[in-house]
């Protein structure tokens, strides 16, 4: 747990108040209209009553507080390493709680075969390597439930560089040597799967593609599978 957590604070450079308040700011703005409309169509017809939801790199738990009130008659349970995450913890409904959980290890008492749909939302290229999430995530959930990634995914060099500095400020201005190996550290780590890479892993523990729909001109990937 202690090298995940230190793992995670890294990737998010160091700033634990910052990095919490950039999720959780962001929260409204990538669980918009559409993001609902697309969670009835291709998760919610999932859920049945009783069925437990997981979210996974819950944060502070917003989305488990959104599903929790949704889903009055289903429990939702989310999952994160982070303490400055699970400190600042918004007040969840009844049927709804939060675990601190190292998704590169899991080790839950989440029951087997019991859950029905699973959230894992800006969380898999923060993990060295996401196989033993995937595989919790297949015990878990029950047949016919269904498993949602969305995150960044590997593009070019180029791509990544005009995204962050699209007026050619790297090249035209005097940046700092810090600032430019921060940057290259985080395209590695932004860059450490390809869609196709997450589309095999998950094909290989079983996993049937429902949905794999490219995002924000293709730095971003929506992949939805079932088991």
């Amino acid at each position: 747990m202690e090298k995940t957590q230190a793992q995670i604070l890294r990737h998010h450079g160091g700033d634990a108040k910052h990095a919490r308040k950039m999720i959780t700011e962001s929260y409204q703005r990538r669980h918009d209209v559409d993001f609902w409309e697309f969670w009835n169509a291709q998760m919610g017809s999932s859920i049945a009553k009783g069925d437990v939801l997981l979210d996974l790199g819950a944060g502070i738990g917003q989305f488990v507080e959104d599903l929790a009130l949704r889903y009055p008659e289903n429990t939702v349970i989310g999952m994160d390493a982070a303490e400055y995450m699970l400190t600042a913890q918004v007040n969840l409904p009844e049927n709804a709680r939060m675990l601190k959980a190292d998704l590169n290890e899991p080790n839950t008492n989440i029951e087997a075969g019991k859950v029905a749909t699973v959230m894992a939302n800006m969380l898999v290229h923060e993990l060295p390597q996401p196989v033993n999430m995937f595989k919790a995530v297949y015990k878990w959930l029950k047949p016919g439930g269904r498993f949602c990634i969305i995150d960044l995914v590997r593009q070019p060099l180029e791509e990544y560089l005009t995204h962050k500095y699209p007026n050619a400020e790297l090249w035209n201005n005097d940046i700092s040597r810090a600032e430019i190996e921060d940057v290259f550290e985080h395209f590695l780590e932004h860059n450490r799967y390809h869609a196709d890479d997450i589309i095999f892993m998950l094909k290989s523990v079983g996993f049937k593609v429902i949905e794999n729909t490219p995002q924000r001109s293709g730095r971003f990937v929506r992949i939805v599978v079932e088991k």
